[in-house]
């Protein structure tokens, strides 16, 4: 049994069943998120986006809250023409899931992804995603620019990277990005002062799948009145290199990667207790 503490800054829903994953190991799950998901900022550039799926080649959800809040928001089944690229194990899973919901007699559409998510259930990024898309998509029309005459969707909540979108547009696509909900910074009140808190002194490891909550933290220690230099006392996984080194930024006295996934967490938890 681990014995420890796993603070959850995600949203509830990108949860996947916590609870039954870390609960039997002897890690307690505390609730603290450090974002929150509004509606999209322009609601009819979102649903307009939505009504051309049938006629756009590939849309990429950029998150599993991304992949959630497409799905929700879709007027009927996923068109089976436009493929879906993904960027990360959670988003691939998300997919699955909301493309199983479907009527069984709808075709799914192509489902494209980095390697490193269905081999090594990492979190794959822009740049593999691009190496997948480049397999995937075989020329177009205009040889020196492979990718002219399609159409892109890139959903995603708030400003990102546009690597991706670039990348795609430098090739001949004509890409949109669109805003399929908002990103909202936890207010400070006595709630989140209490979670605060209790996160800080639990002793046990905070879990990041964003550079945003870690700059929502640091904005609630300042609202609160509490030296950035406590989170040198404080553990963080992180789910991507960025995060790490953000965290690090931050303070934290000890950043480790963990692939995203629940039951790797819990392997990546059971490996530092074995280690110390």
């Amino acid at each position: 049994m681990l014995n420890t503490t796993l603070i959850f800054t995600r949203v509830p829903a990108q949860q996947g069943g916590a609870q039954q994953i870390f609960g039997p190991a002897g890690v307690q799950v505390l609730d603290f998120p450090l974002q929150h998901i509004g509606p999209p900022p322009d609601l009819a550039r979102f649903h307009a986006a939505l009504a051309v799926l049938p006629q756009t080649d590939l849309a990429v959800p950029v998150s599993p809250t991304a992949v959630a809040a497409v799905f929700a928001a879709l007027p009927g089944p996923w068109p089976s023409r436009c493929a879906i690229g993904v960027v990360g194990d959670g988003s691939l899973r998300a997919v699955r899931r909301a493309l199983t919901a479907q009527p069984e007699d709808v075709p799914w559409p192509r489902l494209i992804a980095p390697e490193t998510c269905e081999e090594q259930g990492g979190e794959g990024d822009s740049e593999a995603l691009w190496r997948a898309l480049q397999l995937a998509f075989a020329p177009g029309p205009v040889a020196s620019f492979p990718w002219a005459g399609r159409h892109v969707q890139i959903y995603r909540g708030g400003p990102g990277r546009d690597l991706l979108a670039r990348k795609l547009e430098d090739a001949g696509a004509k890409v949109k990005v669109i805003e399929a909900y908002s990103r909202l910074a936890p207010q400070y009140n006595a709630q989140t002062a209490a979670q605060l808190q209790a996160a800080l002194g639990c002793g046990g490891w905070w879990l990041f799948s964003s550079t945003e909550a870690v700059r929502n933290l640091q904005s609630l220690l300042a609202q609160a009145a509490i030296a950035p230099a406590l989170l040198q006392q404080q553990r963080a996984l992180a789910i991507h290199p960025r995060i790490a080194q953000t965290l690090r930024d931050a303070g934290f006295g000890r950043v480790e990667l963990t692939a995203a996934p629940p039951d790797a967490v819990l392997s990546t938890l059971r490996r530092l207790s074995a280690s110390t």
